[in-house]
């Protein structure tokens, strides 16, 4: 087979490499299959059914293609996370905050006599209501998580927006008070 250039050089029309036929390839796969039963085809001993260990084949084959193809995954995974890692990061501090939002409202809540769970919130209970919720988290939150809430207001006027309060009670009459409370000396009452 005669070509205008060689081989390992692509074509300076097409841009491609020159094409081989599928022929080649299949009679060195032939060759090798037939070298390698030849020693059971020369035994005069050997059964009429001729094995050929497959499996082994495949071992030896598939080791030097997985010492390259695992670290090559891995990489591309690395780089998967690496370009969706901040997208990530975004979300899973976003939920952190809520869960830490909705845990401290559910803390508040049990901590406070007089509060039940599921009920509104009366105006003169709902001051402790937030302190303590917000105490709660501060306590137990990362403190990355409560520096991305807003710090102690921040996840105070959060808590406040997610309690069920009474009509009457507002920024003034809730939230104001319970940061008072938060900044006393003592952080309580």
């Amino acid at each position: 087979m005669h070509t205008r250039f060689p081989l390992h050089r692509r074509s300076p029309k097409t841009g491609r490499f020159p094409k081989t036929g599928r022929f080649p390839a299949a009679l060195a796969l032939a060759c090798a299959c037939a070298c390698a039963a030849w020693p059971a085809l020369a035994d005069p001993a050997a059964p009429a059914a001729l094995a050929i260990p497959w499996g082994d084949w495949l071992v030896a084959a598939l080791q030097p293609v997985s010492a390259v193809l695992v670290p090559l995954a891995a990489a591309a995974v690395t780089a998967g996370v690496a370009r969706v890692a901040p997208w990530a990061a975004s979300v899973l501090t976003r939920q952190r905050i809520e869960a830490a939002i909705q845990a401290g409202a559910a803390y508040g809540q049990n901590a406070v006599a007089g509060v039940a769970r599921g009920r509104t919130v009366s105006v003169d209970l709902a001051a402790a209501t937030i302190a303590a919720g917000t105490r709660h988290v501060v306590e137990t939150a990362p403190p990355a998580v409560v520096r991305r809430a807003g710090g102690v207001e921040g996840v105070a006027a959060r808590i406040f927006r997610a309690l069920p309060l009474d009509a009457g009670a507002s920024i003034d009459t809730a939230l104001r008070p319970a940061l008072d409370r938060l900044r006393a000396p003592s952080g309580r009452p």
